[in-house]
């Protein structure tokens, strides 16, 4: 698995600056997404400041475009069109199932089986606090369609969800960044 994750880091050097080291974290979270893109899968990932979440998946967004993208790997893998939401504590459930709505309006208009939705809730944990609950609808939004036809779905967050949230998917608790973390 790690032999993947490295592969899958250094296709995604095409899409990232320079100065960006493929550390572990950034490997692994990319791994991850394109699994979970792939298998349409939920997918929570959960770690502090630092440890490559959004850099994996602004990375990702960019390199998965299908029989367009730039690496031969992700020619062979699914094109993503990405519906992303920042989360605070303002949110709301009708905010957060409307872009589920949009993003699978999309998907179905493409009618194409190598073309995915992904809803990305960015900062999840933010919703969490929020008095209006945002997050009660994630348990019918994550349930697989019967048809296969499910969107993606992607949450990172600096802390993790109440348990019933997160486990409608695979979630990863990412530690926190050390020294090490810093070399590619």
């Amino acid at each position: 698995i790690e032999d993947c994750q490295q592969l899958v880091g250094r296709e995604l050097k095409h899409t990232l600056p320079d100065a960006v080291a493929l550390n572990d974290a950034l490997c692994e979270n990319a791994f991850l997404m394109i699994v979970a893109v792939e298998t349409r899968t939920p997918l929570f990932l959960v770690g502090k400041p630092g440890s490559s979440k959004s850099l994996a998946k602004n990375a990702v967004c960019d390199a998965m475009h299908g029989t367009g993208s730039k690496s031969e790997l992700f020619q062979q893998l699914k094109h993503v069109a990405a519906f992303s939401y920042q989360c605070s504590p303002l949110s709301k459930s009708k905010e957060i199932s409307d872009l589920f709505n949009r993003a699978q309006m999309f998907q179905d208009q493409k009618d194409d089986e190598n073309f995915v939705s992904v809803v990305v809730l960015d900062e999840i944990g933010l919703a969490e606090d929020s008095e209006f609950m945002p997050l009660k609808v994630l348990h019918s939004l994550l349930e697989p369609a019967d048809d296969g036809r499910s969107v993606g779905f992607l949450g990172i967050s600096n802390w993790a969800l109440d348990p019933a949230k997160m486990n409608r998917g695979i979630h990863v608790n990412r530690a926190t960044p050390g020294l090490d973390d810093l070399v590619a």
